[in-house]
Formats: C-alpha cells, structure tokens, sequence
C-alpha cells in the first residue's frame, strides 16, 4: 500500500478507527493553536486592559476570516473526499485548485473593504473607547486577509484526503513562528498590541508555505496545478453549496458576538467586553475536542456518501456522539476546578486583577454547555458532509442567536452574571431542538441514499 493510499484510508477504512485516525492529530493541531491564541492574550493583557478590550473588537471580524476560510474549506473538503469516495483523482485535484483561487479573490475583497472603512466599522463594534489600540490590532490582520485564507483552505484540504497529520504539522509550525515573533514585537521591539497582530500574520504565512511545498512536492493525493485554469460552474456550485452557507454561519456567529459585546457593553463597556471576550478565549479551547470531531466526521461522512452508504454515515456519527459527549462531560468538570488558574493567566497584571472574580464566574457557568456543544457541532458536521450547507447554517445559527434575546433582557438587570447565565441556557435550548432535528435528518438522508441507489440499478 502506497502512503497516498494509506493516507485516504484514514476516510475509506473503519469508521471507528477512521475518526479515531483523524480526530487525534486534528485536535493536537487545534490545541496547539488554542494554545497560540491563549499565549497571545496572555502577552496582550500585559499591555493593558484597553488592549485586551481591542483584541476583543476585533476578534469577530477576524472570527469572520477564519469563518469564511473554513467554510470554503468545508465546501471543498467535502467535495473533495466524495469523490476519494468513488476514486475520482482528477476531479478532486480540479476541486482544490478552484478554491484556492476563490478564497484569495475573497481575501483580496476583504482587504480592499477595511483599507477603506476600518475606522468606522471599529467604532460602530464598539471600540470607541479605545480605537487606537483597535485599529493597531485589526489594521495588519484585516490586510492579510488573503494569507489567512491560504492557511485555512490548506489544512481542510490536507484533512479532506485523510492527511491530519500534515495538517497539524503546519498548524504547529505556525505556532511556533507566533509564540515566538510575539513577545519581541510586542516588546523587544516596543510595537505593543500591532506586534500581536503582525506576528499573527507571520504564522499565517509560514503555514501557508509550508502546505503549498506539500502540494508541489509531497505524495499527495491531490495533484495541485493552476495550469490552464479556468472556472467551473458545476465544482464551484459543489463547493460553494457546503462552503457558502458554512462561510455564512460563521459570519453570522461573529454577528451574534457583536450583538453580544453591544448588549454587555449596556452593564459595562469595558471590563464586561473585556471579560467576555477573554474568558470566550478559554471556553474556545476547551472546545477545541468538539470541532475536532466535528472536523473528522466531514470528510469520513463525505467520503461514505459518496459510496452510497448510509450505515457508516450513522456509525461514525454515533460513535463520535458517544465518546465525544463523555469526553466533554469531563473537560468540563475539571475545567470548573481549574478556573480560577486559567483566569490568572489573563489577569496577573494590575490593571486586569480586578477582571479575575467576575471572569472566573464566567467560565465555569460556559463549562455548563461543553457536552452540549459536542451534540451541536457533530450534528452540524453530518449536514456539511452530505452536502446540506443550509441546514448547517440553520442549526449553528438557532444555537448562537437565540441567546440574543436572553441576554438583551437578563441586561435590564445590570448584571454581568446573569448574561453568562443567558449564554449558557441558549447554548442549552438550541442544541437540544438541532439533536431532535438531526434524528429526522438521519432518516431523510437514509431514503435518499436508498432513491439514489434505485436509480443506479435501473440504469
């Protein structure tokens, strides 16, 4: 067996052990690069609270690059892997080299939009206070809006043919460029807060470059080649009917994070962002093991589709239910006994000591939805896997927003604690009504995999 095969074994083999084969090397990959943005607000806090407030403002629209980002990658991955599915090389190669060159355009675009109008966009999210240290943040990321999405699109395309473990090893390498460019930027050099930002970028490169030379001159599956390229309605429309709607629903959740940096700031504009914001940063890594699965189950899913069968569709998914919840339950236990530790990490100077109690309080009530979370996402990811974007979209979206109204309300209370309380028991709600949805997903896929085998036969 050649390492190409071996490699897109990962998605054709057992289910159990093809998610296993993938979850471990994506979830090291993620939390390295948790880690990375952990150590990046701890070097931030350092600076000020006016600058971890800023990191905060940003972060949605950053949120929005790796949004769209991964939503092309989605598009792709799954696209890709249907057709490792049915052996269809070619057609795979012709599907990376598309989104490639969609996702730059796209980073271009985006570049263009916050050269002109950044200033106003940060201050209508809430940066007035602030928008000096805002704009040294946002500024060069938003620039590098095109490399960002280079990284992206690379490391889903590297998991769609089964090779996480070149995918992880770009994500750490990246790392590593960021953890160290951070403290000498931000103060060997004295640049502050826009040395975050730029090291930031320089990791984005470095990973980009390195999944490139994988693509021209590794054994991959994927043939990367932009010679005579030209557009194909019926690929793009394949990726862009995952990859648009996926794109959308992060959009959307970088939206409802605005919504909810307007509604804390109604209680406290400055500590309760900060707080928010920071303490979202800790809850994000552990939930880092949730979209790990989520990210393994689309390709395994994609690629079963595509053989036309549904029980390792529901096998996989199962499993990963299973272990994936127990897993989180806990993640999240000991993650409320580690609470006031992992606070410290951002609140060890003077100036965010007193951001400590309230963010501590914030965690542990966050810790309440971690299982939750698992159910959401991997009911998400089987959505994307058979190609059904929209109810992906759907699903993340009732379980983001509907805190919206909670928390607006819960504010008329002047209380930080009761909007953490709101965040939760939306999380909680909306992922109870998407797993009832996904049991009647599951069935309706089932009869479509069975009407497209009828008309195989009758061919």
């Amino acid at each position: 067996m050649t390492e190409t095969e071996n490699r897109t074994g990962n998605i054709l083999g057992d289910p159990r052990k093809s998610l296993i084969a993938m979850v471990v090397p994506i979830a090291i990959g993620m939390i390295v690069q948790s880690l990375n943005n952990f150590v990046d607000a701890i070097w931030v806090s350092g600076i000020g609270t006016a600058a971890l407030a800023a990191t905060g403002v940003v972060f949605p629209f950053f949120f929005i690059l790796i949004g769209i980002g991964n939503g092309l990658g989605v598009g792709a991955s799954q696209a890709i892997a249907r057709r490792i599915g049915i052996g269809d090389r070619e057609g795979a190669s012709r599907v990376a080299a598309q989104v490639l060159v969609i996702g730059v355009i796209v980073g271009f675009l985006i570049t263009s939009v916050f050269v002109l109008f950044s200033e106003p966009v940060f201050q209508v999210a809430g940066a007035g206070a602030y928008i000096d240290e805002t704009m040294a943040y946002g500024v060069p990321i938003m620039v590098c809006a095109p490399v960002y999405m280079l990284s992206f699109i690379f490391s889903a395309l590297l998991r769609s043919e089964g090779d996480a473990k070149k995918s992880m090893t770009i994500q750490i390498a990246g790392v590593v460029v960021h953890m160290v460019m951070d403290p000498i930027l931000i103060f060997g050099l004295g640049l502050g807060v826009e040395g975050a930002a730029i090291a930031s970028a320089l990791s984005a490169m470095m990973a980009a470059a390195m999944a490139y030379r994988y693509y021209r001159c590794g054994d991959m599956y994927v043939s990367l080649s932009f010679k005579g390229f030209r557009f194909d309605r019926v690929l793009d429309a394949d990726i862009l009917r995952v990859g648009f709607p996926a794109s959308l629903e992060m959009i959307l959740l970088s939206i409802s994070t605005l919504f909810m940096n307007i509604i804390i700031g109604m209680v406290d504009p400055v500590k309760g962002v900060a707080i928010y914001t920071t303490g979202w940063r800790i809850l994000d890594l552990l939930m880092v093991l949730a979209v790990s699965f989520g990210s393994a189950l689309v390709p395994i899913s994609a690629a079963a589709y595509g053989q036309g069968s549904y029980e390792r569709i529901k096998a996989v998914y199962i499993y990963a239910l299973k272990y994936g919840v127990s897993i989180m339950v806990v993640i999240a236990v000991l993650a409320m006994a580690a609470a006031p530790a992992l606070v410290y990490l951002f609140t060890y100077t003077g100036s965010a000591m007193d951001l400590s109690e309230e963010m501590t309080r914030f965690v542990r009530i966050g810790c309440i939805f971690l299982p939750f979370s698992m159910v959401g996402i991997l009911t998400s990811s089987v959505f994307q896997s058979v190609g059904k974007g929209l109810w992906s979209m759907g699903a993340t979206t009732l379980r983001n927003f509907i805190r919206i109204p909670l928390c607006y309300n819960l504010a008329a209370a002047s209380s930080l604690t009761l909007i953490w309380w709101g965040v939760t028991m939306g999380e909680i709600i909306g992922t109870t009504i998407v797993s009832v949805a996904g049991l009647f997903a599951l069935r309706y896929i089932r009869r479509q995999i069975e009407a497209m085998s009828a008309q195989s036969a009758d061919r």
